[in-house]
């Protein structure tokens, strides 16, 4: 049987938070499929935490190149998120992401379209273009 503790160490491992990793920043990143992200800041300081060596220039580049994206994601809340697993998850999560905006934020919005509201991000914003060039599906 399982114990409390046991159960407590083994999510804290699998979040890589027990001890440094030796994995590449997107490895990181793709393990963790999202971080979350909703300062700019904290997914360095968490990529930092894990991984030995790790240096924010390795982030600036996989942000850069689209090799990893910010989105809104688990709770609505922003989450770095591999180019890969923003693709797969996106049309997951989009749904709940429509009913939110028709319900509590969308009241906010009197006087604009049902339609504009809740309309995808133009093509430069939306997942498509999340993934390198020779990526897209």
């Amino acid at each position: 049987m399982l114990t409390r503790r046991m159960l407590n160490r083994a999510l804290l491992d699998r979040q890589m938070l027990l001890r440094r990793h030796d994995v590449k920043a997107l490895a990181a990143i793709e393990h963790l499929v999202g971080m979350q992200s909703q300062a700019p800041l904290s997914a360095y300081v968490g990529l930092w935490s894990r991984l030995p060596g790790f240096r924010q220039e390795d982030l600036a580049a996989l942000l850069t190149d689209r090799t990893a994206v910010r989105m809104a994601l688990m709770r609505g809340t922003i989450h770095l998120v591999g180019a890969d697993d923003c693709l797969a998850l996106r049309p997951v999560v989009q749904p709940l992401l429509d009913r939110v905006l028709r319900t509590s934020y969308g009241r906010r919005l009197d006087g604009v379209a049902a339609r504009s509201a809740t309309a995808r991000p133009p093509a430069p914003w939306s997942c498509v273009t999340c993934a390198p060039s020779g990526r897209r599906r």
